[in-house]
């Protein structure tokens, strides 16, 4: 007997018999409710063998949450259904015909040594970006754009690289490749690949996991990339019990490969396919489903679908504008000071969600110096480390003090002018001193004379005027594309540094404050970390700072979602329709992980640099047109 509390989609799902079927399970409509309610089905109703049964799932966390729901169903009684992620079933059938073993992984760290080591060894006639920069970041780009390749089954040579050179790329990329190869190790996208390879160059092998597994169940397939999916459907043939759940305006993992045209295009790979749509939402308020409703509308790569919800309350959305980041962060340990007044009420109740890692510091330090607890699941970055922020940061820092002979050395020719290092003086000098080195190059006295003039001027503006000028009026930005052609590389990462950090100037009214925030910077990301240590240890409850990414799957009564601006969201990078409407399935994403109150933040600046609202705050709340 299935429960009472079923409603009529959920029960047509939970009792499909044989064949494919699709769910599209929007957020809070109980898809592991179905899931595990479905297995339970197929064993007592169906009388399906629980061995031959496989649910698949992206996270060893989900997996575990599954089984563990799925065996309090059954009331504690075991049976050997298997639960896995992607990778540990391809990893178990791989083993069953390789004899891999875990010492075949490749370790996380391991990975990140091999490819410091491929970058450094480089030969000098295909280095051109690198330089021999293996910093984390740089890493973790490179790591993505080899994943990208092996999870969509290409050639090194259709995917552009913005972290190196194509040369360089393609270079790492053999090499890394050949290394892994001679050592015998694979890491987690191998194990797609030559799973893939295997059961297509096998048919032996592949009857033998056919017959093992004849029911095969996927949670959250709109993240599946084209390489998994294509192993899944050789897996389920020739029956074809393929059971999907998911939802497409909740794919959000294209740089990873996934997208939602796979799920949209089930019913042609499958055509007799069922269809089920979970159409009740049993987390949100009225109001909350209602305006993400009215946003993931405009996507036109999905199904279409008429959600409802349980909870007929209105007033839980709320749509702020403040005048800088300064008076947002205030305003977000008000509302959380606010909240916590009331009974029963606990810090974990909350959650901050942001585009990037990159716009929490400032809330972070605003909720450390008000004695508010918080965990941060993803660390933010240094952004002033980079090499473009440094010299950004010597042109303001030498426009204010003229005394930091490394910062004139940094910048001097940039762009060239043609001064040379024998011409500095090695201590502390005034700008006649060059010029007296220098009377042998007219044409350099005049760059001399120019450059003091920019760097005057620069140092009565305000950041934001002051960065914008460097880049523009100084010719820095001009300086860097000519660089990036010389050396063969994309200049796209420069560009999207330099307008992080315009975005980031915009929140100080003179340059000396911005300068001593910077110098602080480091410290402050070092009492972030200390604060998640303690917090960790202590276990206490706490606020949730997640990037909208880390959100899926997680739910909070109460949801603050700052910087709801041009260029955040939607993100500055996000230029063709497929990536404006991965961001609006992303802030879809954000919106629905509330239940009770969602709160929208903005800024609205009405000086130089001018932050627009966010192009979705008019989706959300212009009047719906009559069909």
């Amino acid at each position: 007997m299935l429960d009472q509390n079923v409603n009529e989609a959920q029960y047509r799902a939970i009792t499909h018999g044989a064949g494919a079927m699709l769910v599209l399970a929007g957020p809070g409509s109980g898809k592991t409710f179905v899931v595990t309610r479905r297995i339970k089905y197929l064993i007592e109703h169906h009388h399906v063998k629980p061995e031959s049964i496989l649910v698949i799932t992206f996270t060893k966390a989900a997996a575990a949450e599954m089984q563990e729901r799925f065996v309090k169903l059954n009331e504690g009684r075991s049976y050997p259904v298997q639960f896995g992620t992607f990778h540990s079933v391809f990893f178990q059938i791989l083993r069953h015909t390789y004899r891999f073993t875990a010492q075949n992984i490749i370790r996380e760290g391991d990975k990140y040594r091999l490819l410091s080591q491929i970058i450094n060894e480089m030969p000098e006639e295909i280095r051109t970006q690198s330089q021999g920069d293996d910093s984390t970041d740089t890493l973790q780009r490179l790591l993505s754009e080899i994943s990208t390749v092996k999870n969509n089954g290409i050639t090194p040579q259709e995917v552009k690289s913005t972290t190196v050179s194509q040369a360089e790329f393609e270079y790492i990329f053999q090499i890394y490749k050949q290394e892994m190869n001679r050592s015998k190790l694979i890491d987690f996208d191998d194990m797609v690949l030559l799973c893939r390879d295997l059961l297509v160059s096998r048919p032996d092998t592949l009857k033998i996991w056919q017959e093992r597994f004849q029911y095969i169940l996927v949670d959250e397939f709109q993240d599946i990339c084209p390489l998994q999916y294509e192993v899944v459907r050789l897996l389920a043939k020739p029956q074809n019990n393929l059971f999907i759940v998911g939802d497409d305006d909740q794919s959000i993992y294209g740089f990873r490969g996934s997208k939602p045209e796979i799920m949209l295009n089930f019913p042609k790979d499958y055509p007799d396919a069922e269809r089920v749509l979970l159409d009740v939402n049993y987390r949100s308020r009225r109001d909350i489903v209602d305006v993400a409703g009215k946003l993931i509308a405009h996507n036109k790569a999905r199904y279409d679908k008429k959600v409802r919800t349980q909870n007929e309350q209105l007033g839980g959305v709320k749509i702020f504008s403040f005048h800088s980041k300064l008076k947002q962060a205030e305003n977000i340990v008000l509302l959380i000071k606010q909240y916590m007044n009331q009974p029963n009420a606990r810090y974990s109740d909350i959650a901050i969600l942001y585009r990037t890692n990159n716009h929490t510091v400032y809330t972070a330090d605003r909720l450390m110096k008000e004695g508010i607890p918080f965990t941060m699941k993803e660390k933010p970055k240094n952004i002033y480390d980079s090499a473009v922020a440094k010299d950004i940061i010597a042109y303001l820092r030498y426009a204010l003090y003229e005394d930091n002979l490394e910062d004139f050395l940094r910048i001097m020719n940039k762009p060239v002018r043609y001064i040379k290092r024998c011409t500095v003086p090695r201590k502390p000098f005034a700008m006649q001193e060059l010029i007296a080195n220098n009377r042998a190059a007219g044409y350099v006295i005049q760059n001399i004379h120019d450059f003091y003039d920019n760097l005057h001027f620069i140092k009565n503006l305000n950041p934001f005027s002051a960065v914008n000028f460097i880049r523009k009026g100084v010719g820095y930005e001009s300086f860097l594309k000519k660089q990036a052609v010389e050396q063969g590389r994309d200049v796209s990462k420069d560009f999207e540094e330099l307008e992080e950090l315009m975005q980031l100037a915009k929140g100080f009214e003179t340059i000396p404050e911005w300068l001593e925030q910077i110098q602080n910077y480091d410290a402050l990301l070092q009492e972030i970390a200390r604060q998640e240590s303690r917090q960790k240890q202590s276990d206490t409850d706490a606020v949730s700072m997640v990037t909208m990414h880390a959100s899926k799957g997680l739910e909070w009564k109460v949801v603050v979602l700052p910087d709801v601006n041009e260029g955040v969201i939607p993100h500055k990078k996000a230029v063709t329709d497929n990536e404006l409407e991965e961001e609006r399935r992303m802030f879809y994403v954000a919106m629905t992980r509330a239940k009770e109150y969602l709160f929208i933040f903005y800024i609205q600046e009405k000086e130089a640099g001018n932050l627009l609202p966010s192009r979705f705050l008019d989706e959300i709340t212009a009047p719906i047109s009559p069909d």
